[in-house]
């Protein structure tokens, strides 16, 4: 746990422990995400199908944690059971999954097809926002291909 200001007895009231917090007991008991405890980025390449994935950081440094907890099964609402996977990681593994894929902002929710993230929705944003952001990134077009250049010597 990082410096506080806060002594002892006020640290120990205010501590979150994600293992006892209602709201991630509730998510991890509902069965609609899988909870990730290691950030493995295997497992969500080996998905078959359409996959959501929210990641989080520590509750006690990052109260937006919270929010995802209570925002991430409406998400989930929004694909209508076409996922074929859902996964919410462990405040613990968070920010290192997030690093590996590249998401600067927590919490963030990472839209997967067929193995390949299609794009994320970084930091917390409005109820609208999540509904249209969504939406560009399952109906986003492949990317074009980077230009590439290739300088050669002139033969005579």
């Amino acid at each position: 746990m990082g410096k506080t200001k806060l002594n002892a007895v006020t640290q120990a009231l205010v501590h979150i422990d994600p293992d006892k917090h209602p709201l991630f007991i509730r998510l991890k008991k509902s069965g609609d995400f899988v909870w990730l405890e290691k950030a493995d980025v295997n497992l969500l390449k080996s998905l078959n199908g359409l996959g959501l994935l929210c990641i989080v950081d520590d509750p006690n440094m990052f109260k937006e944690t919270l929010d995802m907890a209570v925002l991430a099964p409406e998400i989930k609402k929004l694909f209508e059971g076409t996922l074929a996977a859902a996964w919410f990681t462990s405040p613990a593994i968070g920010r290192e999954l997030a690093t590996h894929l590249g998401i600067r902002r927590l919490p963030a929710v990472a839209v997967y097809c067929c193995g390949e993230m299609l794009g994320a929705i970084e930091g917390l944003r409005p109820w609208g926002e999540y509904q249209s952001e969504l939406i560009a990134i399952l109906t986003a077009r492949a990317k074009p291909h980077k230009k590439t250049l290739v300088i050669a010597p002139v033969q005579n």
